[in-house]
């Protein structure tokens, strides 16, 4: 024997299917969001390196300049 699904049931269902809709494309986001900023926290370091290395290179190229002038 089939279940009768009364009107309002139908609206809760839809109602609830569209909320885990909406929470799983929010988690999707989250996550994208989570990845970019890992990505971005990366490149941030490398950013720190290469410029602790640069400042390193011009520090040695200032003092050589001053030595032999």
């Amino acid at each position: 024997m089939t279940k009768h699904i009364s009107d309002s049931e139908r609206i809760t269902i839809a109602v609830l299917n569209r909320k885990e809709n909406e929470l799983k494309n929010t988690k999707e986001e989250l996550n994208r969001a989570y990845a970019q900023l890992k990505a971005m926290s990366s490149y941030i370091s490398e950013l720190k390196e290469s410029n602790k290395m640069l400042s390193a290179q011009v520090r040695y190229l200032v003092t050589k300049k001053s030595i032999h002038a």
